[in-house]
């Protein structure tokens, strides 16, 4: 593999599937835009996808090495690798304008031939065109929407398995959580239960009248002196 195609694979823009709105004369669709590595040209390609009632519009471009280079002087940027995760990212996040070139048939009907894409850097503000061709050939039109169906398909599964694990996880997350919490619950409540005694006791110590010390009325200072007892007869006769 050469190091061209190191690069694309690197920067993961295999199989990068975005939706645009895209309005065509009075209607507006939407475009599925998609980028995958072919291997066999050594090529990127990018691909415009419109469904539209009466058959499917493709429209698409190959990005090669000499490609890449030039659009890489015209976004100010010194190495393929970086241009290439520009794109990925303008791609997955959908920043990107579409605008048209349109003409008209024998018939005068409204069509599009070719569909401009316009990818802007947000950081230097610079920016690339990329020129999509209309493909008129069905067996292109079917080689593309195969590959990006059978993307989509196996997206779609992993996707799926994904959500099952996760499900599976937030399941066990939740159990653990309601064990934690029983627990907890119940020492609060022998705590609680305590607390609650001791509160009460507090409060029927605090509603008892503390015993009143005996003072002297005519000088309160001074403690009352116990009650006169009478003589007691026993002294004197052991004296």
């Amino acid at each position: 593999m050469s190091a061209f195609l190191e690069l694309l694979r690197k920067s993961n823009l295999d199989y990068v599937i975005a939706r645009k709105p895209f309005k065509i004369g009075s209607r507006s669709d939407d475009v599925i835009f998609a980028s995958f590595i072919d291997l066999k040209i050594k090529r990127l390609q990018l691909i415009a996808c419109l469904d539209k009632p009466e058959s499917v519009t493709i429209w698409s471009t190959s990005l090669d090495e000499r490609s890449f280079q030039l659009n890489a002087r015209l976004l100010d940027i010194s190495e393929l690798g970086e241009t290439m995760n520009f794109l990925r990212e303008r791609i997955n996040e959908s920043d990107f304008t579409l605008s048209k070139a349109a003409s008209t048939n024998s018939d005068g009907q409204y069509e599009v031939s070719q569909v401009n894409v316009t990818f802007t850097h947000p950081k230097n503000k610079q920016s690339i065109t990329l020129q999509l061709y209309e493909h008129i050939d069905e067996a292109e039109k079917s080689s593309f929407l195969s590959k990006i169906l059978l993307h989509v398909f196996k997206r779609n599964e992993q996707l799926t398995s994904e959500v099952k694990i996760q499900t599976s996880r937030i399941k066990e997350l939740s159990s653990k959580t309601q064990r934690t919490q029983s627990r907890s619950t119940g020492g609060n409540r022998s705590f609680d239960g305590n607390k609650s005694f001791d509160s009460n006791t507090q409060k029927g110590n605090m509603n008892k009248a503390p015993e009143s010390k005996q003072m002297s009325l005519i000088n309160p200072t001074i403690k009352r002196r116990k009650a006169a007892t009478g003589v007691n007869y026993d002294d004197e006769e052991s004296d």
